[in-house]
């Protein structure tokens, strides 16, 4: 009975300290005060404790520090390792497009030689087919004799076709008759497919 008539007691001063906490300030009065429960429910306290756990949780330490240490020097090492091999393959793509660009600037020139070489050859065989022609056919032919008859061949087929026809009357048998096979089947293989 004496420790429930001592529970009453210390309610009732309760109470009373409440009162006059009520009394110093009215306002505070008015607004209830929240309960050891209410507390924990509390969206605002609970966010509150969960920001102070996360805070101590991501707190880095010299520990932690000191840990993740020997990773970041790697990973850094790394990086200008990246680095400089970026700088190296871009030097070298540099260098790359430099001598393509100088490869097609010598291209162009071979083109430009190479038609100018064939437009000289072109004369050069253009002024022999004329003095084969202009020649007596036993002369032009004493000359074809002795050539390849793949070479006799390519200047007889620019001859006019009469005029070679006499030089060749005039060459020997078997000359004439290779210098024949090769104008003959040089275009063999579009003539046989037709």
């Amino acid at each position: 009975m004496k420790s429930s008539i001592l529970i009453a007691l210390a309610i009732g001063f309760a109470g009373f300290g409440a009162l006059e906490v009520a009394a110093l300030n009215p306002a505070d009065a008015m607004t209830p005060k929240p309960t050891p429960d209410a507390a924990l429910t509390d969206p605002t306290h609970v966010a509150a404790k969960l920001d102070t756990e996360h805070t101590q949780a991501a707190c880095l330490t010299p520990t932690l520090v000191a840990a993740f240490e020997p990773r970041h020097k790697a990973l850094e090492s790394r990086e200008a390792k990246l680095d400089l091999r970026q700088a190296e393959l871009e030097d070298l793509e540099t260098t790359i497009q430099t001598r393509l660009g100088d490869m097609q600037k010598t291209r162009d020139e071979l083109k430009t030689l190479t038609a100018q070489i064939d437009v000289v050859a072109g004369k050069d065989i253009s002024h022999l087919v004329e003095m084969y022609s202009t020649m007596k056919p036993k002369n032009a032919a004493a000359i074809f004799d002795r050539m390849d008859p793949a070479f006799a061949a390519g200047f007889l087929r620019e001859i006019d076709s009469a005029r070679a026809g006499v030089i060749m009357a005039e060459m020997g048998e078997e000359q004439s008759y290779r210098i024949s096979l090769l104008i003959a089947n040089r275009h063999a293989d579009w003539r046989n497919k037709g």
